[in-house]
């Protein structure tokens, strides 16, 4: 059900933490409060009879346990009404803190080439103690709770005798306090106390399930996507062997085309016939809020069938939007769009991988056809990469496909794409992270006139901010920036009128952009440690129970609060056992004296009680508000550290979904769960041993039994908790890819709908599902055989005791051989507990097994040279220098990672301002240069000013200023300024970049890096971009990596060409060029430019397309 919801909801409503934590915390919560909900009756029943009973032997004075009974329940119920309210506040602060913690985890190059590391951990350390202490109201209520549920056992006995005493008394009735009264009353008391506690304890957790059978209800409650397309079955099509069309030429219908037209006129209006069409919107507006202005309107547009239609536009201008409402992603507001079939193959602008190998990638749901997925692999041009892959295709690509490099995870998404074989393709800047080389073989294997979509009839519409191949698309749409209306044709009619194609012809020389880098060459700044990695096995969370896992997460407490605790658990079971002895002694004064010394004994029995209660209240209170938070804060803290610190290898080799799973399953076990585990298992571990040492007082011949019941107690417990442990970790192990496919379908809505998968998806769902439950069951099954065996172990104690009872009639005192029956009773009950209660605290502890194993084998990226610390004003100069540097990669985006420290190199050295900087810490290095990743990166949740200027030190007036540069501030402004929410702006991924840029101003460094920061804009925005820097960075040292040849004579002094790795040139461009491209690699690129431009402008006049690949030396 809330899979179903999940993946029905906008893409701008799916929040893939929110319906995770509903799924996983909610879930857990409501299993666990409806696993007793029968409980509830019964106890009521037991209670009932157990106070039967004790009317026959304490006559009216039964009535006390009733009344205290009742008090413990109402102030539940009261408690319980602000529980519900507590407890989702405190869920939504773990959402929030899950969320950026999520994010970060999926950016960690951005994160570590802008420096964000230290300002990232900051703000989710900030956002966890923001978190704890929110928690701490939910604590205080459970305590409050704990004390309820103690408050009938403890004071009901202490009441009840005191009237029964005061009453017999008074009323002279022959009736008095003997031992034969004291404990049978105790025995029903202690029949009385297991219904009674379990009846408070489960009806709060039964009322916190309703919480959140409430927020459950909220989400199932909330908008889902209209879907108002006209969707036209595609077999109404005449033709198998070629793409199915919305509107034939021929005016000839066939009756199923009839009926598709006037099903066409009833809900808006059918399309005329005039072209073969395949989408076709009719006055189309179109917003991603139903409350708010469209984002675009008037939009009119046709797609011809069986062709190459291209979206082009300023950045921003709404051309992801557009594909997003072809796709029915968007909301309809007015008009009409007709689509012929539903399943569209979808590439995204940021491309959507499902964590599993290359291969189940890019076949996914499809059916296996081995000749078609070598063909695809051809045409994207990735056969050569998967050779280079550790285990070829078979490689495991992490999540979001981490291990990949941008073009290589593009290429992937568009191998999908092709592979599934849809008659309608949607490509949404797909080619941006290639090269000019690969962009060129990708493209006419696809689109060229012999491509592979050509040569299948596929429909296929590609956005893109860039112009170099307007002249290859059969029509072109144009959207203007404004949001509404736009132009659209053929490319020699927009080029001869006066519009933005025709304006982006004369401004923009970004046609095919040759390059140095063969497509093998795209690095993947990881694949060696990959190869490694990916063999080993954490078998460390299964090694629970170890002593040093308790000395580990006692060190993280503290050993003062430790002692403090264990010392009032031990106060509240003497002060709890010890009163048995008192009444023996009260009982056998009364034998000799009725009624003397009333006061006296009553006193003291009610101190013993009342420091009982508050010696349980103050060791609640150590361990779930003072030793909770301690822990939590220092187990948060170890776990942020050690990612942070990691190697980009390691967030290769790791599935990102397990990794969350510490900062979220494991770090609630640590907030929740193994805290009240501790307590409950320590408690019932001295109570048995107090109960022990009573029964032994009072049959010191039983304590003969002792050491076999040990005996058979460990072999049960090694068989049993050696058992469960591992069922408990299969359990943990089995819900992780659930939830994992859970994260990964929402994060794909998009994607998953467009190619019609969702139905395969949710039977993978389901089956994972399946088998999540199987160790759920198998762990319901032992402990069941759990209790049968302690039952028969207390059974045997219990005859034993009798017949020694019996044996040695007269030698035993009457008093202590009801002090050890009473107590054989209630043991029978702590000793299930105490296992029960063990086997989950071994299970628990098993959360902080696994954060000890990940902070001690998590490898630190920090290297013990890295001790020097630079001048303040270091770097100065903004020089850098790389000397005979060799790394294990042989990518452009290499060098920036080994100039940030995120590769470490082999050989040579890297110096910045004559500083060797693997000698400097590597966050010093991040801070003090600037970085501009190739996907921008942004902190979702925070404002506009947090992300323009992470260190807040600036001024308004500064973020502002460098806003308005970029052209973002209008944007800015409209939606309520620097506090607004960055997600609120909606940016593309143009304007993204865009805004990365602003920040990169606002930080004062002399060295600026810019990774590909220019790859998603189109020719005005890259235009803005040079201007902003010859502006703001006339005096720093600019290092970027390019594809584009044709600004590198006026933008750049120096050109370093790189091939296979090897830098192969290094100069100033113009004198590079001079050399001629017999003797310079750099001139030989540059003259394939400037040819391919004249190639381009002469299509302006003659359409003809040229499918050969020029070979690039």
């Amino acid at each position: 059900m809330l899979f179903d919801k999940a993946t029905d909801l906008t893409i701008t409503a799916a929040d893939p933490t929110a319906a995770l934590t509903l799924m996983s915390a909610d879930i857990e919560r409501i299993d666990m409060g409806w696993r007793t909900a029968h409980d509830l009756w019964a106890n009521l029943v037991e209670i009932g009879i157990a106070i039967y009973l004790l009317e026959r032997q304490l006559g009216i004075a039964c009535l006390i346990p009733v009344a205290t009974a009742l008090v413990s329940i109402v102030g539940s119920i009261i408690a319980v009404s602000f529980v519900m309210a507590r407890q989702a506040m405190w869920l939504e602060a773990i959402g929030k803190r899950i969320a950026v913690t999520s994010q970060m985890l999926g950016a960690m190059k951005g994160v570590k080439m802008c420096g964000l590391t230290s300002v990232l951990e900051a703000r989710i350390s900030s956002m966890r103690d923001d978190e704890l202490h929110i928690s701490g109201k939910f604590r205080r209520l459970l305590i409050w709770n704990m004390g309820l549920a103690y408050l009938a056992p403890i004071l009901a006995p202490i009441f009840t005798f005191t009237a029964y005493s005061l009453l017999a008394r008074n009323q002279g009735d022959g009736g008095t306090l003997d031992t034969n009264r004291v404990f049978t009353s105790l025995s029903l008391f202690a029949l009385l106390q297991e219904p009674l506690t379990s009846f408070v304890t489960s009806l709060s957790s039964f009322v916190g399930s309703i919480g959140c059978f409430s927020r459950i209800q909220a989400f199932l409650e909330s908008d889902v996507r209209s879907d108002q397309r006209l969707v036209h079955d595609t077999s109404n099509s005449g033709s198998s062997s070629s793409q199915s069309t919305l509107f034939k030429k021929s005016n000839e219908k066939s009756a199923q085309e009839t009926d598709v037209d006037k099903a066409g006129e009833a809900q808006g209006g059918s399309p005329t016939r005039e072209n073969d069409v395949t989408i076709k919107i009719q006055d189309g507006a179109f917003g991603y809020a139903s409350d708010k202005d469209p984002n675009l309107t008037d939009i009119s547009i046709e797609v011809p069938s069986s062709q190459f239609t291209m979206v082009v536009g300023p950045v921003g201008s709404g051309k992801s939007t557009l594909l997003k409402a072809i796709l029915g992603e968007v909301a309809l507001m007015a008009g009409n769009v007709h689509i012929m079939g539903s399943e569209i193959a979808y590439c995204d602008q940021t491309p959507w991988h499902m964590n599993g190998t290359v291969r189940a990638s890019i076949i996914a749901f499809s059916p296996v056809d081995e000749r078609w997925y070598e063909q695809v692999l051809q045409a994207c041009a990735l056969t050569q990469d998967f050779r280079q892959l550790p285990k070829g295709d078979q490689t495991t690509i992490g999540s979001k496909g981490i291990v990949l490099s941008g073009g290589q995870s593009q290429r992937i998404s568009l191998a999908r794409a092709v592979y599934a074989r849809k008659y309608t393709i949607i490509l949404d800047d797909v080619f941006s992270g290639l090269d000019a080389h690969t962009e060129n073989v990708v493209f006419h294997n696809l689109l060229g006139s012999k491509g592979l979509l050509r040569r299948s009839s596929t429909t296929v519409v590609v956005a893109s901010s860039r112009s170099n191949r307007l002249s290859y698309a059969d029509y072109i749409i144009c959207l203007d920036g404004t949001g509404k209306g736009c132009e659209q044709g053929t490319f020699q009619e927009l080029s001869a009128s006066e519009g933005y194609v025709s304006q982006l012809l004369v401004t923009s020389a970004d046609w095919t952009r040759p390059s140095a880098t063969d497509p093998q060459d795209e690095d993947s700044a990881v694949k060696h440690e990959l190869a490694q990695l990916e063999e080993e096995k954490d078998e460390a969370g299964r090694r629970t129970g170890d002593i040093a896992i308790y000395t580990y997460y006692i060190r993280a407490i503290g050993w003062l609060p430790t002692f403090i605790f264990i010392f009032a658990i031990c106060a509240f079971i003497f002060c709890q056992s010890f009163p048995t002895i008192w009444l023996n002694w009260w009982a056998a004064a009364n034998a000799e004296e009725p009624h003397q010394r009333l006061g006296y004994y009553l006193g003291i029995y009610a101190m013993l009680g009342g420091l009982a209660l508050i010696f349980l209240v103050v060791s609640c209170w150590q361990m779930i508000v003072t030793m909770v938070p301690l822990s939590g804060k220092n187990f948060h803290s170890n776990l942020l550290k050690t990612v942070l610190n990691a190697p980009m290898s390691f967030f290769a080799a790791t599935d990102a979904g397990v990794t969350i799973n510490r900062f979220s399953q494991d770090l609630q076990l640590i907030d929740m769960d193994l805290p009240i585990a501790a307590l409950n298992t320590f408690a019932t571990f001295v109570l048995c041993i107090a109960q022990l040492a009573l029964v032994a007082v009072g049959s010191y011949y039983t304590a003969i039994a002792f050491p076999f019941l040990f005996a058979a107690l460990w072999l049960v417990q090694h068989v049993y908790l050696r058992t469960s442990r591992q069922l408990r970790f299969m359990d943990l192990e089995a819900k992780s890819p659930l939830y994992a496919l859970f994260t990964e379908s929402v994060t794909g809505l998009a994607t998953l709908r467009a190619f019609g998968w969702r139905g395969a998806l949710e039977d993978r769902l389901y089956n994972l599902l399946d088998r999540s439950q199987r160790p759920f069951y198998l762990l319901y099954a032992v402990q069941r055989w759990l209790t049968l065996v302690l039952d028969m172990f207390v059974a045997g104690i219990a005859v034993l005791l009798v017949f020694l009872i019996t044996q040695l009639r007269g030698v035993l005192p009457p008093g202590l051989i009801g002090v050890a029956l009473v107590n054989v009773i209630l043991f029978s009950q702590n000793l299930k507990l105490l296992l029960m209660f063990w086997t989950n605290l071994e299970t628990h502890i098993g959360a902080i097994s696994r954060i000890k194993s990940f902070t001690t084998h998590t490898k630190s990226e920090h290297e013990v040279q890295e001790t020097e610390v630079p001048p303040p004003t270091w770097p100065s100069q903004g020089g850098v220098e790389f000397e005979n540097v060799s790394a294990g990669y042989n990518g452009k985006s290499s060098m920036v990672s080994c100039l940030f420290r995120m590769i470490d190199i082999h050989e040579g050295r890297i110096t910045v301002d004559n500083i060797d900087i693997t000698t400097i810490p590597r966050e010093d290095v991040r801070t003090r240069l600037v970085g501009v990743p190739q996907d921008a990166f942004l902190i979702d949740g925070s404002s506009v000013r947090l992300n323009a200027d992470p260190a807040e030190k600036l001024s308004d007036a500064a973020v502002e200023d460098a806003l308005q540069l970029v052209e973002l501030w209008d944007i800015v402004a409209s939606k309520g300024g620097l506090d607004t929410p960055i997600d609120d702006l909606h940016l593309s991924h143009g304007q993204m970049q865009l805004f990365c840029i602003a920040r990169a101003m606002l930080r004062p460094s002399p060295i600026i890096v810019l990774d590909e920061a220019t790859s998603s804009v189109d020719a005005h925005a890259d235009d803005l971009i040079r201007r902003v820097m010859k502006e703001r960075f006339s005096n720093h040292t600019i290092l970027s990596i390019v594809h584009k040849l044709e600004s590198a004579l006026d933008d750049f002094d120096l050109v370093a060409v790189l091939d296979a790795g090897v830098l192969v040139e290094f100069g100033p461009p113009r004198e590079l060029l001079q050399q001629g491209v017999d003797k310079s690699p750099f001139a030989a690129l540059y003259e394939s430019l400037s040819s391919k431009v004249q190639s381009v402008r002469d299509r302006v006049v003659a359409r003809t397309e040229d499918d050969t690949i020029s070979p690039l030396s």
